[in-house]
């Protein structure tokens, strides 16, 4: 569903414009809280509430070499210049009748339409199970899980990227379940597959992701967790290509598209430990492709690695499986090695003479927050692309590129 931001922007001038007159309330009185620059509306006694929250991220990035290299063009790659809004969100959420939660999110595209990204509806009575109906973006590792406001670096690594399972849905049912020191969902999605046979009827595929926390205190934390994905595909289409670890720039082609695709499976591992202000995180991601075409069946296999460190004594703060905003410390700075192993069989290979090709990047950067709601960061990415035939066999081409990227954000 797209909406003009025009049509969005005259509406909320019509109702800023209004004249109010004696505000009255019926019932339970009502709280207004404007903590972290929202806004919040609750009655006294918990069992309704609105809330309505929201992001600005600014981008600019300044690349080379293989980030700007078009496959149509190797031997001439562009030094590339761009700034542009990565994300502008507003959504609200709340409860009703103590049991029933909401929330509605719209989002911000390229062609500057605007997509209603989450609509969801929860009841909670069934406690210590919650079930929920609607879009959302699914959970699928650590990282992924973790708010875009809060990740460490300023894109996620870029293993995330070649993950259908990172992505979103377009219906689905899950139940969940959370405590202090474990998450556990379950869902049932359609992530936009049909049977090949008939058109008008989806499939259906399946997504859980579960977390366990061994250790957690005030200077110590263990996370141990475990996400599966399988979109339960019948004759899909699948691509590969990356960007390898930045927004913008060319696409890189790490395999050449899958079509008929019958079974696509995922698996990602993951763990972090911080201890006060340091933090060590890491996740081993796996995605299986098979496809009714001969010879078109693709593995992938990468993994991430990141140390960070809060200046001044803070700490990530973490809640329900993810880590999020800092509590304490305005520095942090960070390194993250990322790296992915392609093995696709003859049909959809890019590799020189049957090798796998192997993409990695190195990032490292620095993250500033002066207050609970802006954040500043900087990132140097270099990415690196290895026996790939379109680019190890053409005169001239690169196999490695290198970017900066900065950002300002705004959360309310």
């Amino acid at each position: 569903m797209k909406l003009k931001p025009i049509a969005l922007f005259l509406g909320m001038s019509v109702f800023l414009q209004a004249n109010a007159g004696v505000v009255k309330t019926e019932g339970d009185d009502i709280i207004v809280s404007t903590k972290n620059g929202g806004l919040q509306l609750k009655t006294e006694s918990g069992d309704f509430s609105f809330k309505l929250s929201g992001k600005l991220q600014w981008d600019i990035a300044s690349y080379d070499d293989l980030y700007g290299q078009d496959t149509a063009n190797l031997a001439n790659p562009k030094d590339g210049l761009t700034s542009y809004i990565r994300r502008g969100e507003v959504k609200v959420s709340g409860k009703a009748y103590d049991l029933w939660k909401y929330g509605l999110k719209l989002k911000t595209n390229s062609d500057d339409s605007v997509d209603l990204d989450d609509a969801i509806i929860g009841y909670t009575g069934f406690r210590p199970v919650e079930i929920a109906v609607g879009r959302w973006d699914m959970d699928f590792g650590l990282e992924d899980s973790t708010s875009s406001s809060w990740i460490t670096g300023i894109e996620r690594p870029f293993v995330f990227n070649m993950m259908n399972g990172a992505g979103g849905n377009d219906y689905g049912v899950k139940a969940s379940s959370s405590a202090k020191n474990y998450t556990a969902q379950l869902a049932l999605v359609n992530t936009g597959n049909s049977e090949s046979n008939n058109t008008s009827k989806d499939r259906i595929g399946y997504s859980f992701r579960g977390t366990y926390v061994p250790i957690m205190n005030d200077n110590m934390l263990l996370h141990l967790g475990l996400s599966i994905f399988d979109g339960n595909p019948d004759s899909a289409t699948v691509e590969g290509d990356t960007r390898l670890g930045i927004k913008k720039g060319q696409e890189s082609t790490l395999f050449s598209s899958v079509s008929n695709v019958t079974s696509d499976r995922e698996y990602a591992v993951e763990a972090a430990f911080q201890m006060q202000s340091f933090k060590l995180q890491g996740e081993y991601l796996q995605r299986n492709i098979k496809s009714g075409v001969a010879n078109s069946d693709v593995k992938l296999n990468g993994y991430y690695g990141e140390l960070s460190y809060m200046l001044g004594g803070g700490k990530r703060s973490y809640k329900k499986g993810s880590f999020s905003k800092p509590k304490g410390g305005k520095w942090e700075a960070f390194a993250r090695y990322t790296a992915m192993n392609v093995d696709a069989q003859s049909a959809v290979s890019k590799g020189i003479n049957g090798k796998d090709v192997d993409a990695s990047s190195y990032t490292v950067g620095a993250n500033y927050f002066p207050t609970s709601n802006i954040r500043t960061s900087l990132n140097y990415v270099t990415g690196q692309l290895d026996n790939h035939v379109d680019i190890d066999g053409v005169a001239n081409a690169e196999d490695k590129g290198s970017a900066i990227v900065g950002r300002i954000q705004y959360v309310f």
